[in-house]
């Protein structure tokens, strides 16, 4: 491992693990940990690893200014497989080695997916809601396997996606940037452009990164062209789709109902989105599986030692 003087690990997840803990601190003898727990941007994050030369981030923001503040830091390790909160150019600007492993946590997210699809597919939360109540009334749904699935993003997550949907009996159509004839002929799978998958699916799920090119994909046009009293998932990252015409799709009936990991802004400051009758949100747990955080975690460790220029990357954002 690198000759690192001190360590510091943003993550509160990873402070959190008694397991990670006790491999990080096997290999590297100074280690500061978030033990208050507290959400590290900004100005907290800089004082925080401010005496750092290595470090472990999940959701924190890596930016220019964040860097010019923190010269002794020259390397880190990613806890997670998002890379939105990354500036690429500002690491390579400013010396910052990068080691990420993706797919990670690919099971983890795509058996949430299924989750959340069969939760607002059967109308489970409506009636949990019910029985909490002492109101024994019947709820309808529809059956997941009678429905045309539509994966957005054949990578990591969304192969392991479109299996668990296969299985179910679903008919399963996907669309990515990128050429997956390969994916597709294994998984016994239909690649199609953009539209075909809006105007097909009867549930929509999303796996794709978040970044300028992907913010409000799903707005309220894309949503238009949807069938009217389809689904939506998204447990790839927030701004992904335009919340606020989900709610309008929603009141409309255009969109029957959808399961949200991820929000625009965490956590949310409007709550319209999560108090609505129809959307089904958790708190960004996709990766909070006990297995996908010690993977994770083991990722970032070795980051700190098998890393490479961050520019590497880019075409992972």
């Amino acid at each position: 491992m690198n000759n690192l003087d001190k360590i510091g690990v943003c993550s509160r997840s990873f402070s959190r693990n008694p397991v990670l803990r006790k491999e990080l601190l096997s290999k590297f003898s100074n280690v500061k940990f978030n033990d208050q727990g507290i959400s590290l941007n900004g100005n907290a994050l800089i004082e925080f690893l401010s005496d750092c030369d290595g470090a472990i981030v999940a959701l924190e923001y890596i930016d220019k200014k964040t860097l010019e503040q923190l010269p002794n830091l020259k390397f880190i390790g990613k806890y997670g497989v998002g890379l939105d909160k990354l500036d690429f150019d500002a690491l390579d600007e400013q010396g910052v080695k990068l080691g990420w492993t993706p797919g990670v946590n690919a099971t983890s997210v795509a058996e949430l997916t299924l989750n959340m699809s069969l939760n607002i597919v059967r109308n489970t939360p409506a009636s949990n809601a019910l029985a909490e109540k002492k109101n024994w009334k019947q709820v309808t749904g529809k059956q997941l396997s009678s429905l045309t699935v539509g994966v957005l993003g054949l990578g990591h997550v969304g192969t392991k996606v479109a299996g668990l949907f296969n299985a179910f009996g679903c008919k399963v159509i996907a669309h990515d940037i990128l050429n997956k004839g390969l994916e597709c002929e294994q998984l016994g799978i239909k690649q199609v452009n953009f539209q075909k998958l809006l105007k097909e699916s009867d549930l929509l799920t999303i796996h794709i990164p978040g970044n300028e090119s992907t913010f409000h994909i799903i707005g309220a046009h894309e949503i238009g062209q949807m069938k009217e009293g389809s689904f939506i998932v998204n447990t790839a990252r927030g701004g992904i789709v335009d919340e606020k015409a989900i709610i309008e799709a929603l009141n409309t009936n255009r969109i029957a109902s959808v399961g949200f990991d991820v929000l625009e802004v965490e956590p949310p400051q409007n709550l319209d989105f999560i108090n609505h009758p129809r959307t089904f949100v958790t708190t960004h747990i996709g990766g909070s599986s006990e297995e996908a955080i010690l993977a994770m975690g083991f990722a970032a460790i070795n980051g700190l030692s098998s890393y490479t220029n961050a520019s590497v990357f880019k075409k992972y954002k």
